[in-house]
């Protein structure tokens, strides 16, 4: 097909102090060139209306025509270097030389290549998904937590091909919430409209409690109604607070003087002043009068924390040992708290009276070195042998958890725990002993015959008396003369105090 240019004239001038000419020149050297050639694309394709210039000049002459050609004349003086400037929007500028242009000549412009950079928008269908695009972080903190209170979401509004809808088929998107925590926490805006690119943006505050919040995009298109999946965004609660700052041991009891390198997990649980789990992260550190206690831990998303207390020297002369735990709230003030443990030793069994007799009544004390209880789970059994005898009151016994006065909590966070009335921490005068924990009584009896044949008067040969559990184990056997003591290792001593026995397992 033979291709028609469209021609322009458009007459420039020039200074001469642009051509370096003499200012006094003659005009008669002064004439018009012509200037013909063509636009392409990568492709060869030719452009249309593309922006032609001649430099220096920096005037406009024109665009190509509808075969990317164009033909224009300029004014010059004489002889002149000039160079030609193809433009458009979308695609990358081009350029070219035209060296010592006369006036009066017809000049063939080498070929002007633009490279589109942006690819023209194709129209796209209507509304037909809602996608999440882009979330900034899974988590915020309540108000005033020192943490980000505010997260960003991008949702993006897609055609039934998956193609994000371009601006003439725009959507109106709204945004409510799900599920929430119901402590303030809002989104703005509730309204928005897509982009060229089919996006729109929302934002969810926080509140003043913790919790997951639920955010739904949606939208009505040509009388439909779409949906965005909820999207969960978790709100973290504020800095620690004296009030709802809980720590205790896993046991209140663990047998720490009989060897080293025992563990007791001592956890923490740490809130904030809306009674949320502190933010995850939050540092508590430890330390400890006796033993070792691991330097600190970080808050998980309940709020809690836990270190080892570690047996080992120094060891407690009277077995109670202090853990204080500290972090640090919103005004930068210590927030701790205090819990004892009791670390024990082997076991001391001391019976009265210290002979076997029938229809006696005894008292046995079972406790540590110290005379502190021995730990939970330990069992405590008394059997009677002989001819139609029996023991009865305390005679299979599980000892209990320790327990300290007020249960070894500082419930008011003075390092005290509530009830203490001797002015100082938690100590050995603060340990729960006595009847049912550390004191038992029981009974030998005579007990009735079935058999007919055994007319064999009530007779108490021994009274065996077995303390096994944690701390270890020990057996005291009582009969009719000397006291004998046996335990399940060697070291083991029996004495004779007035008329108690005492046994005792030795490390």
């Amino acid at each position: 097909m033979r291709r028609f240019p469209i021609y322009l004239s458009v007459v420039v001038f020039l200074t001469l102090v642009a051509t370096g000419c003499d200012l006094f020149s003659d005009d008669s050297e002064k004439g018009t060139v012509t200037l013909t050639g063509r636009v392409l694309d990568q492709d060869n394709d030719p452009v249309a209306s593309a922006t032609i210039t001649v430099l220096p000049m920096d005037d406009i002459l024109g665009e190509t025509g509808p075969e990317g050609d164009y033909v224009f004349d300029v004014e010059v003086d004489s002889t002149m270097d000039l160079e030609v400037v193809a433009r458009k929007t979308g695609f990358t500028q081009a350029s070219v030389s035209v060296p010592d242009a006369r006036a009066g000549t017809v000049v063939n412009v080498p070929v002007l290549r633009l490279t589109q950079d942006q690819e023209v928008s194709e129209s796209s269908g209507y509304g037909a998904n809602i996608l999440l695009l882009s979330q900034e972080t899974n988590s915020i903190g309540v108000k005033e937590s020192g943490a980000d209170e505010v997260a960003t979401l991008v949702f993006q509004v897609t055609d039934s091909l998956g193609k994000a809808i371009t601006i003439d088929r725009q959507a109106t998107v709204s945004f409510t919430l799900g599920q929430a925590p119901g402590g303030g926490e809002f989104i703005f805006p509730e309204v928005a409209q897509t982009n060229n690119n089919g996006e729109v943006e929302v934002n969810i505050s926080s509140g003043i409690r913790a919790g997951v919040v639920q955010i739904v995009a949606q939208s009505t298109i040509q009388g439909e109604t779409i949906r965005s999946l909820p999207v969960s965004i978790a709100i973290h609660g504020g800095l620690p607070d004296q009030t709802h700052f809980t720590l205790g041991p896993a046991t209140f009891n663990f047998p720490g003087l009989r060897a080293f390198n025992l563990t007791n997990r001592i956890s923490v649980l740490v809130g904030d002043k809306w009674s949320n789990p502190v933010r995850p992260g939050t540092s508590v550190s430890f330390a400890t009068d006796f033993g070792l206690v691991e330097g600190s831990t970080t808050t998980n998303v309940q709020g809690s924390g836990s270190v080892n207390l570690i047996s080992g020297n120094p060891l407690p002369p009277d077995g109670v040992v202090n853990v204080t735990a500290t972090t640090a709230n919103e005004n930068q003030g210590p927030v701790s708290g205090i819990t004892p443990v009791l670390m024990t030793g082997g076991p001391v069994i001391s019976v009265e009276p210290g002979v076997a007799a029938l229809n006696t009544t005894y008292t046995l004390d079972v406790t540590d070195w110290n005379g502190n209880p021995l730990v939970q789970g330990t069992n405590i059994s008394v059997k009677a042998e002989g001819n139609r005898v029996k023991a009865v009151g305390n005679v299979n016994v599980q000892m209990d958890e320790t327990t300290f006065t007020d249960g070894g909590r500082d419930i008011d966070g003075d390092g005290f725990s509530d009830g203490v009335t001797d002015g100082d921490f938690l100590d050995w005068e603060d340990v729960l002993t006595g009847f049912g924990v550390t004191r038992y009584t029981f009974a030998i009896s005579e007990e009735a015959s079935t058999d007919s044949t055994n007319t064999e008067p009530a007779r108490v040969d021994a009274i065996v008396i077995t303390v096994s559990g944690g701390n270890g184990r020990l057996e005291v056997v009582l009969g009719g003369g000397t006291p004998k003591a046996k335990a399940s290792t060697d070291r083991s001593t029996v004495e004779m105090i007035g008329n108690k026995v005492v046994a005792r397992l030795e490390e």
